[in-house]
């Protein structure tokens, strides 16, 4: 027979404002960190296209995600008319295929 009283609150939908508590605040960010990720490198896997993801952490220090690789994706940005590198044109012949 289940237990009524729980010991954990479970998934619950959170209030968007800044999480007081820096311990906290660290670890909500560690864990979203991961869902972006995530997120993100389906997003280049599913459509095929360069990301570049930079985020920084509560304490100031650098992320950062790129497919295929930062320095690409930067050469890309700053020249907007450069044919996709062959890496991206390759993964997505691989799906075609």
């Amino acid at each position: 027979m289940a237990s009524s009283s729980k010991k954990t609150r479970g998934k619950q939908k959170i209030e968007i404002k800044i999480i007081e508590n820096e311990d906290d605040r660290l670890i909500s960010f560690s864990k979203r960190r991961f869902g972006i990720y995530k997120k993100i490198s389906e997003l280049s896997t599913l459509c095929g296209c360069e990301i570049l993801f930079i985020i920084f952490s509560p304490k100031g220090k650098p992320y950062s995600f790129a497919h295929p690789s930062i320095e690409a994706v930067t050469k890309r940005f700053l020249n907007p008319n450069q044919p996709l590198y062959e890496t991206t044109d390759a993964l997505v012949e691989a799906y075609r295929k």
